[in-house]
């Protein structure tokens, strides 16, 4: 069946004017790999869209917590503190992409939806689109296809007005009664984190009774207020090791560990490797990819 397609429809209408977003990186990972889990952080200079193939994880995203499964679509905005625990699977498939310079309109910088829609999104009927959008992307990038920037601009803008529909249609939106006074307890913790912070700090600051700041933050993120301390000083370990040459121990000061044997104690609890191992895996990652 043929259908007719109108020529002068204009291409991206809901960018400004003017920009246009930027690939930064494409990564997809398989089987246990990806099972690495990449603890509290953020991105101050891109968004992230994560879809998950095949598997499924535990994802907290601004204080929310989500089980992800096969088929769901995550954002992270530029700025939104995230969590990424993927469930141990040998046919587990996820595809992610880094993207600067987008600007919708009525929406911050490097941000795909509102802050008071679902992060997580359930791809349905566009499973099959996507994952051969994010696939053809991967292979574009990875083997430089000849004209590869050209092609590679088209599948990103295809991916990002994709899962924005989608996610328009579904109107996921949060409670916002109840989720705000479990993020006025989360902002707190993500600005005084690296200090020795007490759970006395925050109820003072509030207003609340230490029984009701655990069991409200408990119910928002999934996490105690302790468990999320200390979840963020090892996300931000994560990326200093992965974005600065700072050896292990300069590190464990600037996120508010005096000592530096608690702190290999508890990243390799949280991460599963001990800090030198996790960056040399990544650092053997970046040159197989280079050789490859």
């Amino acid at each position: 069946m043929l259908h007719h397609c109108q020529d002068d429809v204009v291409l991206y209408p809901e960018y400004s004017r003017g920009t246009a977003p930027k690939l930064l990186f494409v990564c997809r990972t398989e089987g246990e790999e990806s099972a690495i889990p990449r603890v509290m952080h953020k991105h101050d200079d891109r968004l992230e869209i994560m879809f998950i193939a095949q598997g499924s994880g535990q994802y907290l995203i601004d204080g929310r917590q989500y089980l992800a499964q096969e088929g769901d679509i995550l954002v992270f905005n530029q700025g939104v503190v995230h969590d990424e625990r993927p469930h141990v699977s040998s046919d587990s498939l996820i595809y992610s992409c880094g993207v600067n310079a987008l600007q919708l309109e009525d929406l911050r910088e490097n941000h795909l939806i509102s802050r008071d829609k679902s992060a997580v999104i359930a791809s349905g009927d566009y499973y099959t689109a996507l994952r051969g959008l994010f696939d053809t992307l991967c292979s574009q990038v990875f083997d430089k296809e000849r004209h590869h920037g050209a092609v590679t601009h088209h599948l990103l803008n295809a991916i990002i007005i994709l899962c924005r529909n989608i996610s328009l249609a579904r109107h996921d939106e949060l409670n916002k009664t109840e989720t705000s006074l479990g993020m006025s307890i989360k902002e707190f913790i993500d600005e005084h984190y690296k200090e020795p912070i007490k759970l006395e700090s925050i109820t003072n600051e509030l207003g609340i009774t230490q029984f009701y700041l655990i069991h409200v933050f408990k119910r928002f993120s999934g996490y105690s207020p302790k468990q999320y301390i200390i979840r963020r000083r090892v996300g931000e370990a994560q990326s200093l090791l992965l974005n600065t040459s700072m050896d292990v121990t300069t590190i464990a000061g600037m996120v508010g560990y005096e000592s530096v044997n608690n702190f290999h104690r508890v990243f390799k609890m949280i991460v599963g490797i001990p800090p030198t191992q996790y960056k040399n895996r990544w650092m053997e990652g970046i040159r197989s990819t280079a050789l490859n």
